[in-house]
This record gives structure tokens, sequence and C-alpha cells, in this order.
């Protein structure tokens, strides 16, 4: 008697610790698709926005910045409070919060960071927009780039839980091993008692009381948490935290139901279930007539309630049907093995009287696990709100899942020298690049230059290779040059200043416009629009440190491409999804930073300079230029040289569809690989835009 008792509490300590450990595996696999992976993380930090608390927080948060960074507009904090709540529920507000959230993922398991900080940039630019319908002029005193800091952790409970997570994330592998410890640890409970009938039951009691304290902590913790702030964020931490944790909880309790399946099982009170035989019963009593009047009203009033539900959630009602007939399949087959594995039960002494149909137990049992499955996996839904990010990638959501190699760009050639940008004297394009970018263009060509400006104009800063006047002859052009050299006379020789980045076409003189403005415009377009992916390709005249820098400080770094510039290349969903929209190339120097790669290895081009249009349209203009055919991607150089500036009447000529899209298809063909930056001048001249959609195979 007394081997058995200590046989029977061994297997309870096994049964417990299989429980455990079970418990264990399945939380660290939760954890790993929704914690440890960033992009998972990410967008359940983007889903909390779904919550009101959170929202209002975050507007809360977003103005107090706004103003206190601009003390002088506390006249204007309930405008700018009114453009912060427009802002949090907006998809380009999802889309900052989803990039804060990657950056805080790295910092959390870095293992020599002392902290987490979530920090929101460029929402005050959005804000800006909405304050500057509310009152036009508002908008320039606002300051766009501030920085708006969501969360920090960094000791106490939060500190605690930090350490946890880097733990876990070090120990991803545990998970497995957790599950090869259950599976032991239930054998091994199996196999110290004669009863496995027994040794089930505790099995399935171990289970049930594990997931209860599981689903019970989890449903605590956001309270226990939230409880350590201030009252202000308490309901917005509270509704944050249950994005993570509401699914462990359901999940929880969907376990503990199960261990209690498991454990009536053992005790026999559960028989193996006729399901056929149950669902033609079901059948059969819903399409047998109503016996009285108070039926036939329940049966209306059910049906009702059924299709209503049916049209205004359909996708919701199909989940559940699904998942309680998969339930209920899953139910009878494990009966069945139980039955099995447990044995014959042992003999128990008749009662008289009336006895309860042998398939009323099995079908309530069959009921309370198919609803409690079944209300688990609405509740654990592991897909949060879909960001911004999931819809169209360049305008047209069938680009989405099409790498980068596989789509055409329409691009702009010496996009910065724009006829309505002050200065440019030679202009090559109708617009500046904001305006490119709202109209669809997404590949820009600039030239980079050093220089000095002053009250009559930028000079440029000279090097050895743009003092040979003839060189720059050969360029540009007599006119061009000569022009440039009249202006610099007016400007002076040496002027003193600070030396700068520009973008100009090879001379400042006639046409500048300061780097990091025009890169920030390309920042604010992306901040704007989520959704879009930008080639930058810059003819660089200065140094790969400078050119980052000017980068670094216009704020595209943000959205810069991390990834290797080659084959495989990222589709434009991935990139959406890392908020890596910007892929940079440069000419002549790259090694500034690791996201700068040096356009010949990546990109092949065609010949670009063609003096007419009949050498435009000659079958050599599509021969290997720079950048040989090693390259992943194509450019297709398509304009006419004619010094000292483009000109519109010829550009609308080349750029007509009759005219761009056989030489594109003739390019296509001979070089065996899609186009996929067509360059032109005065993009709006002529159906450049349509040829590209033509290429892309959309409408």
């Amino acid at each position: 008697m007394i081997r058995r008792h200590r046989a029977g509490a061994v297997s309870w300590a096994l049964s417990v610790l299989a429980a455990i450990a079970f418990a264990t595996g399945a939380v660290l696999t939760y954890a790993e698709h929704t914690v440890f992976r960033s992009d998972a993380f990410a967008d359940r930090a983007a889903a909390t926005l779904d919550a009101q608390p959170v929202r209002d927080a975050a507007a809360r948060r977003l103005t107090n910045v706004v103003v206190g960074v601009r003390p002088d507009l506390v006249a204007l904090r309930p405008i700018v409070e009114l453009g912060a709540r427009s802002v949090v529920g907006t998809a380009q507000f999802r889309s900052l919060v989803r990039r804060g959230a990657l950056e805080a993922h790295r910092s959390a398991f870095d293992a020599h960071a002392r902290g987490v900080t979530l920090q929101i940039r460029d929402a005050g630019l959005l804000v800006a927009d909405v304050v500057e319908r509310l009152r036009p002029g508002a908008a320039d005193r606002l300051p766009t780039r501030a920085i708006t800091r969501v969360a920090r952790v960094k000791g106490g409970i939060h500190g605690f839980m930090l350490r946890i997570a880097e733990w876990a994330d070090g120990a991803r592998e545990a998970r497995a091993i957790a599950f090869a410890a259950a599976l032991l640890l239930a054998l091994g409970a199996l196999a110290v008692t004669d009863s496995r009938r027994a040794s089930v039951l505790r099995l399935g009691l171990a289970l049930a009381g594990v997931g209860a304290i599981v689903a019970l902590a989890s449903a605590l913790a956001p309270a226990e948490i939230a409880g350590s702030v201030g009252a202000a964020d308490r309901d917005a931490v509270h509704a944050a935290l249950a994005v993570w944790l509401d699914p462990v909880t359901a999940w929880a309790v969907a376990g503990s139901v199960v261990g209690i399946v498991v454990a009536l099982a053992a005790a026999a009170v559960v028989r193996p279930i006729p399901v056929m035989a149950l669902l033609s019963r079901a059948g059969s009593a819903v399409a047998a007539p109503p016996r009285n009047q108070s039926e036939r009203v329940l049966r209306l009033g059910a049906a009702i309630g059924v299709g209503a539900a049916m049209v205004l959630w359909p996708r919701s009602v199909l989940g559940v049907v699904v998942v309680a007939l998969g339930a209920l399949l899953v139910l009878a087959a494990v009966a069945e093995l139980l039955a099995l594995a447990a044995g014959p039960a042992a003999s128990a002494p008749r009662v008289r009287g009336r006895r309860l149909p042998r398939a009323v137990p099995v079908a309530a049992v069959a009921l309370v696990v198919t609803l409690g499955v079944g209300a688990a996996a609405i509740l654990a839904d592991g897909d949060p709100t879909p960001v911004a990010r999931v819809g169209r990638c360049n305008g047209h959501a069938a680009l989405c899942d099409r790498r980068v190699d596989q789509v055409a760009f329409l691009a702009t050639h010496n996009a910065m020298a724009a006829a309505d940008e002050p200065g440019w004297l030679f202009a090559a394009q109708e617009v500046g690049i904001a305006e490119q970018l709202d109209d669809g263009v997404r590949a820009l060509m600039i030239d980079t230059q050093y220089g000095v400006r002053t009250a009559r104009g930028v000079a440029t800063q000279v090097t050895a290779e743009n003092t040979k006047r003839a060189k720059l002859v050969a360029e540009v052009g007599e006119r061009f040059v000569a022009t440039a050299e009249r202006l610099g006379r007016r400007i002076g020789r040496n002027p003193s200043g600070e030396r700068q980045v520009f973008l100009c076409h090879t001379l400042c003189e006639v046409g500048a416009t300061r780097a990091v403005d025009a890169l920030r415009a390309v920042h604010r377009f992306l901040v704007r629009h989520p959704e879009e992916v930008v080639v930058l390709s810059v003819q660089d005249e200065t140094s790969a440190a400078d050119t980052a820098t000017a980068i670094r400080a216009s704020g595209l770094v943000d959205e810069v491409y991390l990834g290797d510039a080659r084959r495989p290349w990222p589709t434009l969903r991935e990139l959406i999804d890392r908020d890596e929209r910007v892929i940079v190339l440069a000419e002549n120097h790259a090694g500034g930073a690791p996201w700068i790669h040096h356009q010949p290895a990546v990109v092949q081009e065609t010949p670009f300079l063609f003096r007419s249009v009949e050498a435009l349209e000659a079958p050599t203009s599509c021969e290997p230029n720079r950048g040989g055919t090693a390259g992943s991607l194509l450019l297709v150089n398509h304009w006419v040289d004619t010094p000292p500036a483009p000109r519109v009447t010829i550009a609308r000529r080349v750029n007509a569809y009759d005219f761009l899209e056989p030489r594109v298809s003739h390019c296509r063909e001979q070089r065996g690989m899609l186009p996929n930056l067509i360059a032109v001048d005065f993009f709006r001249a002529g159906d450049a835009a349509r040829v590209v959609d033509e290429l892309n195979r959309v409408p």
C-alpha cells in the first residue's frame, strides 16, 4: 500500500512537471512568433493603436512634445491637439509607430543596451499637415522633427521583464527542450504506476491546473503593470499589454479545458463519440417541423440571429464554424485514443433509478469544449489589424509581392533641375522633387557638388576635376560653361562661407539646391506615404562620407535599405514591412555608409549621351554601358542632350508612347531583362508613366 502511495505521489509530481514543461514550451513558442521576431513585434505594437486609450495617450504625448519644443505655441494647443488626435488613427502614424517598434526591438535584445526606449519621429510632420488645413500658415511654426517618447523600460518591474525577455531570446531553442521534457515526464508519469487510467487522470488535472494558473497570471499582469505607471497612462498601458497577453490568456484557458477533457476521459465520463451519428441527429432535429408555437418562435429568432451574424461578420462566423467542427473531430479522436490508452475502467456499482441517456454527458462535454476552443481561437487571433504597409505598393497591390528587379520605376534625369525651382537656369524637369514624387516618379537621379552660398548665388567649390574646362565643355556644352563662368565672376573668386553639399548639374552657378533640403523632401514624402519605395541614384562629386552625412541630416536615413543590393532582391512588401524604402546608389563613391551601394556594381545601363533623336532610336542605343552586364537592375537612359538645356519639344517627342515603348521593348529583348529604371527629361511630357505601368502590367 505504501509503495502504491509513493508511486502515486511520484506520478503526481511527474505530471505537474510535465504540465509546467509543456506550458513553458508553449509560452516560448508564442513569444518566438510575437515578441522575438521583429516584424511580428512591430505589427503588434502598431495594433495597440486599435485601442482608444492608446490613441488618446499617444495624441496627448504628441501634443505635449510639439508645444513643449515651441512654448510659444501654447495658444495653438487646442488646434495642435485636434491635429494630433486626427493623426494617431492614420496609416501614416501606424507606420511611424511600427518603425519605432523595430528600433526598440533591436535595443531590447542588445546585451549592451541599458534600457529600451520606444520613440516616434516625424509625427510632427503629420500634425503640421492637419494644422495647415485647419489654420493655414500655422504649420510653419510646428517642429516637424520633434521626437515623441512613448515608453522607456529601464528599472523596476519593467526592467525585470526586460531581463526576462533578454534571457528568453537567448534561449529560443529551449522550447524544443521543454516540449521534449514534457513528453518524457508524461511517459514517466504513466510508467511509475500500474494504473494507466489514474496516470492519465493526473496528467489531465495537472494540465488543467497549470493552464488555469497561466491564464490567471496573464489576465492579471496588464492591470498589475499598469498600476505602476501614472494615472494618465494607466488605461493605455493596460490596453497595450492586452494586445500581447490576451491571446496567452485565451489559449491557456483552452489548454485548461483540454486538460479537463483528458481527465474526464480517463475517469470514463467521456466515451468514444459517434461523431457522424451525433451530426445526423442534429440535422434531423433541425429539419423536423416545430412541435409547438413556442418552438417555432425560438427557431425563427435563432435563424434571424444567425443570419444577421453571417451578414455582418461573415469571416468570423465562418472561422467559428470551422474551428468548432475541427474541435469536435479532435475531441472524438482524443476520446477514442484515451479510451484505448487508459484501459478498462473499474467496475462501478449500478445505481437504481432513471439513467441519463449515454449521449447526454457526451454531448455536454463536446459542447463545452467546442465553445471553449472556438472562443479561444477568436480571442487569440494571431494576426493584428493590418497596418498601411499591407495595402498597395507603389500604388498597386499587384506589385507588393514582386522583387525589386521585377518592378519598373519611372525615373527623372537631373531631378533637382526643375523649372519651378528658384535659380535653375537650365531646367530638365517641369516641377521639383516633391511634386515629382506626388505625380508617381519613384526613382530620382541627382548630382551632388560642393558649393558655397553667397548673397549673389552659389559658387561651385573647385576641385582638381571640375577645374578642367575642356572636360566640362564636353559634358555640358560651351554655353552652359560660359554662363556659369559669367555668374561666377559676379559672385567673385574664392567666396567666403561654409562649404556645403548642393544638388547641382556640374556647376552650381547655374542652379543649386541644398542637398539636405531636397533629401528632406523625399523623407517627408515617405513619411506621408508609407507604402512607397524609391530609388535614389546619386552622381556624387562629393565624398561618400559627406553624401552619407547629408542623408542623415535630412532624416532620410530612417528609410534607407540596409540589405544587400543584389539578387535575390526583397519584394516591395518586404521593404515596406521593414521600412527600408529608399535604395541609395552612388555612381562614384560607395562606403560612406553600409547602405550606400556602388551603382556600377548594381545597375546595368544603356548609353546616356545622345545628341539627336535619331541616335536615341538607333539599334545601338541599348548596348551595355556603365555597369557592364553584371548588375541585377537595368537603367534605360532616355533623353536627348541639347546643351545648354534640354528641350520640352524634344522630350514630348521621345517620351511619346509610340517612341518610348518600342525602345524600351528593344532594350528588354537585347539585354534579356526587365528595364527597371526608365529615366527621362520633362517626365510630364509624353507617356512615360503609361509605358512604366505597362512594364509592370498594372492598369
